[in-house]
């Protein structure tokens, strides 16, 4: 998503990680998308050298899996915000305890994709909501505001969707860079 040409351009020069795993969940495994981000945040982020920041975009799959009766999405346990929240805390004082800055990323809409349904959407717009307010990450990057559609704030602007209805394509993605402000890194 976020690359060193981004960086360069932005006159800020820095390497940069990306940890994620498409599919991947907060707080549980997942024999097709991997640990969960709870139990590989110290290994795969914290423990490289140098690490000074990082930015942390996880819950849409741990909301959206329960909705969906797919092989793929097992095991699929209902999550409420109050876990999901959970999980973003023990995030936040792991990098606290590592001397890292974090910054919470607000979830993406996805109205349209296929575990869409009126429980995940209102989940998303109650967790966006915490993290846009809590005060508990050192920094919020909004992506949601940056990707959703104006007319629809549920879909994804439809310039920005990869055609799945939750992932970004290119441009999305380009966009939920120039959200990040770099001052917060």
């Amino acid at each position: 998503m976020w690359s060193t040409v981004a960086l360069v351009e932005a006159g800020t020069p820095r390497p940069v990680l990306n940890a994620g795993i498409g599919g991947n969940l907060i707080l549980n495994d997942s024999a097709w998308f991997g640990e969960a981000a709870v139990r590989r945040f110290a290994r795969d982020v914290l423990a490289k050298p140098d690490v000074t920041s990082v930015i942390v975009l996880g819950g849409l799959n741990d909301f959206g899996f329960s909705e969906v009766d797919l092989p793929t999405y097992k095991p699929n346990p209902e999550v409420s915000v109050a876990q999901l929240i959970d999980g973003h805390r023990r995030l936040i004082a792991a990098a606290h305890r590592a001397g890292v800055r974090i910054i919470g990323a607000t979830l993406l809409p996805m109205k349209g994709a296929e575990y869409y349904t009126d429980i995940s959407a209102a989940k998303i717009r109650a967790f966006n909501e915490w993290l846009r307010t809590s005060g508990e990450y050192d920094a919020v990057v909004d992506f949601n505001a940056a990707v959703r559609d104006p007319a629809d704030p549920e879909n994804l602007n439809p310039a920005f969707d990869s055609g799945d209805r939750k992932h970004p394509n290119a441009a999305g993605y380009r966009a939920m860079a120039d959200a990040i402000d770099l001052a917060t890194l």
